[in-house]
């Protein structure tokens, strides 16, 4: 009998050596082991149930990615974006914290979603044991990679497959209408003077729409300031302004230095649509902006009609909402 019982003592404790038989061994195979986009590994234990976004770029892809259940807490003055209102209404009854630590930590998140431009505040979430996440979308390829940071901390991964699907889809269908020689300047809603440069996410559109960035040789990436007489050199064929611009077509169309322009001669002033947010920031929306383009530039092959039921489509495949298609313009 002593024997039979010191036999099942040491098996028990065998059993208790295995692989993946500890308690930490079950925690480690479940934790989420990620890079942010400023290189900083960070670890995850448990389910991420509790999501707080600092930024409306962060906040719009959560949205697309499906992760609006998790929210509890998200930028400030959100209640001027009315995509929320229409995606999901809670959302503007959720605590609007922005960067404030204080006001993050009252909300418990199990993780934030930071933009890189307030990577001074980590120190603050750390102290505080807070898990943050920088982001950088920056580029069409950080922007890819910040969609797949915040599937796979929030497990949404197949919602973000189904999102990169669709980009394939519609930049096949852009190839397909061929390349433009026209050169293309979007301006600033500050200026006329103030261009998307090539090393901006913004120039993104123009890639994906297979022209030519007019302000290809300028440098910068926060819309640089130039001279008149260099906006004059670059000539652009086309200028596309934001919708909320602080300047008008007719104040550019009727000044005199500006009359030598192509654009001025062409009448070729274009206003980006903007539909429920802007098409211009790197949100899930912004490959719409280049389908736009498309049109512009391909009316006859890819028509109205055609870059219409493509937005209203995109809105109720990744946003869950019918679009009022007479918000829709050209």
């Amino acid at each position: 009998m002593k024997k039979r019982i010191i036999s099942i003592v040491c098996l028990f404790l065998l059993i208790s050596l295995l692989p993946g038989c500890s308690s930490d061994k079950e925690d480690e195979s479940d934790a989420i082991i990620v890079n942010d986009q400023i290189g900083r590994q960070i670890t995850i234990k448990d389910q991420v149930k509790r999501v707080v976004s600092t930024s409306y770029i962060t906040t719009s892809t959560c949205l697309a990615l499906g992760v609006s259940d998790q929210l509890v807490g998200i930028e400030k003055k959100a209640s001027s974006r009315s995509i929320y209102q229409k995606t999901d209404p809670d959302l503007l009854e959720l605590p609007q914290v922005g960067c404030d630590v204080s006001l993050i930590a009252k909300t418990a998140p199990d993780v934030v979603f930071m933009m890189k431009e307030n990577k001074n505040l980590i120190e603050d979430f750390e102290d505080r044991h807070i898990k943050v996440i920088v982001v950088d979308p920056s580029s069409e390829k950080k922007y890819d990679a910040m969609v797949s940071l915040i599937a796979k901390v929030c497990g949404k991964q197949n919602n973000a497959k189904k999102l990169k699907n669709y980009y394939s889809t519609k930049k096949s269908k852009m190839n397909s209408l061929g390349t433009s020689n026209k050169h293309v300047y979007i301006a600033s809603k500050e200026s006329i003077y103030r261009p998307v440069t090539p090393s901006m996410f913004q120039s993104t559109i123009l890639d994906m729409a297979h022209v030519k960035n007019a302000a290809e040789s300028i440098k910068g990436v926060d819309y640089p300031t130039i001279a008149l007489e260099t906006l004059l050199t670059l000539n652009p064929d086309m200028v596309i302004m934001p919708r909320n611009a602080s300047y008008s077509k007719d104040s550019i169309y009727n000044y005199e230095f500006f009359s030598s322009l192509d654009i001025v001669k062409n009448k070729k002033i274009y206003i980006m649509p903007d539909v429920v947010e802007s098409w211009m920031d790197p949100v899930p929306s912004h490959i719409l902006a280049s389908l736009w383009l498309s049109y512009v530039l391909h009316p006859h092959d890819y028509t109205y009609e055609n870059y219409k039921k493509d937005v209203i489509d995109f809105y109720k495949e990744f946003y869950g909402f019918n679009l009022d298609e007479t918000l829709i313009t050209k």
